[in-house]
């Protein structure tokens, strides 16, 4: 029923094509590449688990359903690399080549090769989706001093903060010194 090599995913949909309502249901462990999101990479550290279950609904084929996968991912503060679970929603929707023109502009759909689909665009995005920008291995990570480049995770430095950086630097000229009493 599934074909699974790295760069796709084939899915064997000729039980269900001409069968309105007719389903597949495709539940199985398939070993992503790495997604680049941004500047980030997200390496899986294991197969991803898919559970997806494949309709046809008189035009086409739709997919709907989740893929899950643990990445090592690297903290956008502290730099450190952890391992997260991402979950996505899965939805695709697949058509025969000559029905394509039939089809609402706005509807993104693929194309059935001979009795194939590819499932594997569809995973990766909605992988894409939910895979944060910026990850994060604890949302209360304190990052790296800016000035010595300290862990503040494992502890202070003893960098003093340089206020003239701050936005707020020309109000001290403006208002005065509180402690001297102007």
């Amino acid at each position: 029923m599934a074909e699974a090599t790295p760069n796709e995913l084939k899915v064997d949909v000729a039980a269900i094509i001409d069968e309105l309502a007719d389903t597949i249901d495709v539940e199985l462990a398939f070993p992503l590449a790495p997604i680049l999101l941004g500047t980030e990479e997200f390496a899986p550290v294991a197969p991803a688990d898919v559970d997806v279950t494949l309709t046809y609904a008189g035009t086409g084929l739709v997919a709907s359903g989740t893929v899950t996968v643990d990445v090592r991912a690297t903290c956008s503060r502290c730099l450190k690399e952890f391992v997260m679970s991402a979950t996505g929603d899965v939805e695709g929707f697949y058509v025969r080549p000559g029905v394509v023109a039939e089809i609402p502009e706005e509807q993104e759909a693929e194309t059935i090769t001979g009795r194939d689909i590819d499932l594997l665009p569809a995973l990766r995005a909605a992988l894409v989706l939910a895979l944060p920008f910026a990850p994060l291995h604890d949302p209360d990570c304190p990052g790296i001093c800016t000035n010595c480049g300290v862990d503040l995770s494992a502890g202070s430095c003893s960098c003093e903060p340089d206020l003239s950086l701050s936005p707020f630097a020309a109000l001290k000229d403006m208002i005065g010194d509180p402690d001297s009493g102007a």
